[in-house]
């Protein structure tokens, strides 16, 4: 009888977001926002400064 007992057993409903609350998935979206402003803030910034120092270079 061991297979009646299986049966009886509802299936667990899937979990979309890993068993996360929402108070950290927000956390981990504003996060990864900063790292994105951030990290294209650094970008721009590097690729002024080459602009600038191409602009300034004696030839």
């Amino acid at each position: 009888m061991p297979d009646d007992q299986a049966t009886d057993q509802p299936t667990p409903a899937p979990s979309f977001g890993g068993g996360m609350s929402e108070k950290r998935k927000e956390r981990g979206a504003s996060w990864r926002v900063f790292i994105y402003i951030a990290g294209s803030h650094l970008l721009l910034g590097f690729l002024a400064l080459l602009f600038y120092l191409g602009g300034h270079a004696g030839k």
